[in-house]
């Protein structure tokens, strides 16, 4: 029988259609005996099946949506504080829906490459680390690296890189703790962008809600949005982009 790891490599094999009729019964038979590996290749074949045939139609699309916001929503939620839960995901036309399947391919992709948290992506040169950690971290949160197009599942230990874009899914946030005792928190169904740091802390949210809470005194804070910027002149203050 095969180890967790060639089970690993046959499932991205899967998603990319290129594993034959041996490799899949081989996948099939470690899933029935492994659950930890049958978790992934049920999320995948979920995935299959709801791409299949999300593209036939606005109702099929609207249908697969569901089911994959439904599957992410499986996600233990119990650690971050203040998040909202609405239906902001099921709204919007067929770019919102292709965009959360595309989502979600980065995501099944993320569970069969083992939950990459931290690894740098191939062929792409990274920019500066910064000493931003993740403090608190709830539900499925991707981050991806200026440069590249791989959206990977943020980890509690994952490095952090001028140019990363966090986006929160459904039902999840997380934190990160910035010089001391200052920190951004995301709540879900939003994309944030860290756009430089150290002397001008600046953030980019693209939509949805953050709250920074700065310790005092501070330097120089920003969150741009596309409605504008937010300058922080307190010690807490929250933007919120529809």
């Amino acid at each position: 029988m095969i180890d967790c790891d060639t089970c690993r490599d046959l499932v991205e094999k899967y998603l990319d259609g290129m594993i034959d009729k041996t490799e899949l019964a081989e996948l099939k038979t470690h899933a029935e005996a492994c659950e930890t590996c049958r978790e992934e290749f049920d999320r995948c074949a979920l995935l299959e099946d709801c791409v299949k045939h999300a593209f036939g139609s606005q109702t099929a699309a609207e249908q697969a949506k569901k089911r994959l916001l439904a599957r992410l929503a499986e996600e233990p939620s119990p650690r971050v504080r203040r998040i909202r839960y609405g239906p902001a995901w099921l709204a919007g036309g067929p770019a919102a829906i292709a965009a959360t399947i595309l989502l979600v391919i980065g995501l099944a992709v993320g569970f069969a490459l083992g939950r990459a948290g931290s690894g740098k992506p191939a062929g792409a040169p990274l920019t500066a680390r910064v000493p931003l950690r993740v403090s608190e971290l709830d539900g499925t949160v991707l981050v991806r690296h200026e440069g590249t197009d791989v959206w990977r599942i943020l980890q509690s230990d994952s490095d952090i890189y001028l140019g990363d874009t966090f986006h929160s899914t459904a039902k999840s946030g997380f934190t990160l703790a910035i010089d001391g005792e200052s920190t951004i928190e995301v709540n879900q169904n939003s994309m944030l962008v860290l756009r430089s740091y150290n002397g001008e802390t600046q953030f980019f949210l693209e939509h949805g809600e953050c709250t920074a809470a700065l310790e005092s005194p501070h330097g120089p804070f920003f969150i741009y949005t596309p409605n504008g910027r937010a300058e922080a002149l307190g010690t807490e203050f929250t933007v919120t982009v529809e």
